[in-house]
C-alpha cells in the first residue's frame, strides 16, 4: 500500500508498518495502530522531511519537531482535548482573561462545541497539539453550514484563537491554529423600540412574574440577565433605588455597580410583591440561572408574537429557511429605555452610566431617533429661504361632522355617533 512519498504501509498482525529508504538506506517501523486512517496520518508525519524539496525545507521541518518537544517537555506532557478546559480554567488570571460569569458561560459553550465536533470528524486528535489549521478552517465551515449568523462565527475564531493562544503560553501547543482565521464584518441588526402603546399592552396582557419582568425591563433598561436575577437587597422601593453591578460585568467587581432610578409605577407594583427568598422574581430567577434560559426567552417572544406585535423580519425565521432576524425582543425594551431618556432631555453621560455601558459610543447605538427629537431637530435649522411662511390649512369638517358636533349632548355622545356613522 504506498504512501504519498517515498515509502509504503503494510500489515503485519493487524497492526500497521512503514517501510521507507532515506539516502539509500532501508527503514522498517511500527506505527502502533491498527486504523488505516491513523496510519497514514503518522506515515505522513515521519515522511515530511524526506518529502521536502531542499535542504532548508528538510530543517525547517525538523526545527518545527524540536520545537514541538520541547513544549511537550515543558508541560510534563500533551494535553488532552479532554482535559482542556480544566487546563485553561487551571491557569493563573495573568496568563488567561479573568470573564465574568455570563462571559465565561459562554467560552464554555463554545469550547464544548470545538471538543465534541473533534469528537466527530477528527476522532484521532486526542491532544490540543494535534489540532492543525485544516481542523479550525473545518469546524468554521461547520459553523456556518448550520446556519451560524457571521457575529457569532466571529466569536468562535475570537474565543478559540485566545484560548490556543493562552495554551501556548503554557507549551501545550507549537502553533496557534486558529491564528490566520481573520474575522468578518457582520451585519448589525439593532433590536428595534417599542411604542409607549405596545409596552403597555405587552404589561397589560401578562400575568405574575413575567408581568414583573416586562414592568422591569421598560421602566429600568435592565438586560434579561439581570432582569431575571434581580434582588431584594439591590432593590429600594421606598427611595425607589435600585443598585447593582450587572452580570456582563461582574468581573469587573465594584466599580461596574450602577444605580438606577425606579418608575412610580414600577415602584408601586413592586411594593405588592411578596418576598419569598431574595429574588424579586424567584422562579425567573431559578429558571434562568439554572441553565433554562432559552426557555424564558421563547416565553417571552410568544407573549409579545400574542400582542400582535412583529418580532422578527418578515421572510426570515421558522418554515422560511432563513435564519430569523429578530426585530423585537425583550433587549428591546433597553433600546427603548435609552431611547426615552434622550427624548427627555437626560444627558448622555448619565445614560451610559444608568445602563452600564463602557462608553458613550455604545449608548449611541441604542438611542432610536423619536418623532420629537427628529422635529426639534428640524425646527433649529435657520430659515433657508426669505419668503413667507404658510401653515399648512387643516381640511375642513364636512357639513355631516359639523351638524353632530353641534347637536352632540356630550363628548361621550359625540364620540359614541362619530363611530356609528360609517366613513365610506
Amino acid at each position: 500500500m504506498k504512501t504519498a512519498g517515498t515509502g509504503h504501509l503494510y500489515r503485519r498482525g493487524g497492526t500497521y508498518w512503514l517501510q521507507y529508504d532515506v539516502d539509500g538506506k532501508r527503514f522498517r517501523r511500527t506505527l502502533g495502530t491498527k486504523t488505516e486512517a491513523e496510519a497514514r496520518r503518522k506515515a505522513d508525519e515521519i515522511l515530511q522531511p524526506q518529502r521536502a524539496g531542499s535542504e532548508a525545507d528538510r530543517l525547517a521541518v525538523l526545527a518545527r519537531r524540536i520545537k514541538a518537544a520541547r513544549n511537550e517537555a515543558a508541560t510534563g506532557g500533551p494535553v488532552a482535548i479532554a482535559a482542556a478546559w480544566k487546563t485553561f480554567e487551571d491557569m493563573d488570571t495573568e496568563t488567561r482573561p479573568n470573564p465574568g460569569p455570563a462571559t465565561l458561560k459562554q467560552y464554555i459553550g463554545q469550547w464544548n462545541a470545538f471538543a465534541s465536533w473533534l469528537r466527530e470528524d477528527a476522532p484521532t486528535v486526542k491532544t490540543l497539539a494535534q489540532v492543525k489549521e485544516i481542523h479550525a478552517k473545518r469546524f468554521i465551515e461547520h459553523l456556518k453550514a448550520r446556519g451560524y449568523a457571521v457575529g457569532r462565527v466571529n466569536q468562535y475564531k475570537i474565543f478559540l484563537r485566545m484560548f490556543f493562544r493562552c495554551m501556548g503560553g503554557i507549551g501545550a501547543v507549537a502553533e496557534n491554529p486558529f491564528q490566520n482565521l481573520k474575522t468578518q464584518k457582520a451585519i448589525q441588526h439593532s433590536r428595534e423600540t417599542f411604542t409607549a402603546e405596545e409596552m403597555r399592552r405587552i404589561i397589560a396582557n401578562a400575568e405574575g412574574e413575567l408581568k414583573t419582568l416586562f414592568f422591569v425591563g421598560a421602566g429600568t433598561g435592565l438586560r434579561l440577565a439581570d432582569a431575571c436575577s434581580l434582588r431584594w437587597g439591590s432593590t429600594d422601593v421606598m427611595r425607589r433605588i435600585i443598585e447593582l453591578i450587572p452580570n456582563k460585568t461582574a468581573h469587573l467587581g465594584e466599580k461596574a455597580k450602577i444605580k438606577i432610578g425606579i418608575p412610580v409605577e414600577l415602584a408601586a407594583h413592586l411594593s405588592t410583591l411578596p418576598r419569598r427568598g431574595p429574588y424579586v422574581m424567584p422562579g425567573l430567577a431559578a429558571e434562568y440561572t439554572g441553565g433554562k434560559s432559552a426557555d424564558v426567552s421563547n416565553r417571552i417572544q410568544a407573549h409579545l408574537e400574542a400582542c400582535g406585535i412583529q418580532t422578527v423580519k418578515p421572510g426570515t425565521g421558522q418554515g422560511t429557511g432563513k435564519r430569523a432576524v429578530v426585530l423585537k425582543g425583550f433587549h428591546s425594551f433597553r433600546h427603548t429605555y435609552v431611547s426615552l431618556n434622550a427624548d427627555a432631555g437626560t444627558p448622555q453621560a448619565t445614560m451610559t452610566k444608568l445602563v452600564g455601558h463602557g462608553n458613550a459610543q455604545m449608548t449611541m447605538r441604542y438611542l432610536h431617533p423619536t418623532d420629537r427629537m427628529v422635529l426639534q431637530a428640524a425646527d433649529s435649522i435657520p430659515v433657508l429661504v426669505e419668503a413667507e411662511i404658510v401653515e399648512p390649512e387643516r381640511e375642513p369638517l364636512p357639513g355631516w361632522a359639523v351638524e353632530v358636533v353641534k347637536n352632540a349632548k356630550s363628548l361621550k355622545a359625540l364620540r359614541a355617533e362619530l363611530l356609528a356613522i360609517p366613513t365610506a
